[in-house]
């Protein structure tokens, strides 16, 4: 069970680096911004709230709240990771795909298939227009073939 949980996995790093990269500063983002939201607030609402909490319940709440704020940030940041692989995911598959059929057009393959993305992926517009550039290179190549035999 668990191999099949590292399998599936591992297929949505399909470039592991620039997704772990990029799911980082995701999570650098997300926690700058929580931070900066939280003192945010700290400043505008506490200055209120203290004046009705008795002094000696004031430290019991801080606790609370910080406890509770960890415990919360930690699950959303696992989400945030999660999606932040989901969302590299789309955008890697193609970019691996456009990779591969350009190195193959590069190495002058005569069997250079069109690029055909999933539903969702990134990168649609450029795949088209590289399958153009495939078709067109196709012909060109049957067009001087053909000008070669009739030498």
């Amino acid at each position: 069970m668990a191999q099949k949980i590292k399998r599936r996995f591992q297929n949505f790093l399909i470039n592991e680096r620039m997704q772990l990269t990029l799911t980082f500063q995701f999570l650098i983002l997300s926690v700058l911004f929580t931070i900066f939201i939280g003192m945010l607030m700290f400043f505008v609402i506490w200055p209120v709230v203290k004046v009705y909490i008795p002094p000696a319940l004031v430290s019991v709440m801080i606790q609370q709240l910080v406890s509770k704020l960890y415990s919360t940030s930690f699950i959303l940041l696992l989400v945030i990771a999660g999606f932040s692989i989901i969302f590299t995911h789309r955008i890697a598959g193609p970019v691996y795909h456009l990779e591969r059929t350009l190195d193959r057009l590069l190495d002058d393959d005569d069997d250079v298939n069109l690029i055909h993305l999933r539903d969702g992926d990134e990168l649609q517009g450029l795949a088209s227009k590289i399958n153009q550039v495939i078709l067109f290179m196709k012909q060109s190549n049957k067009e001087t073939q053909n000008a070669v035999g009739l030498l």
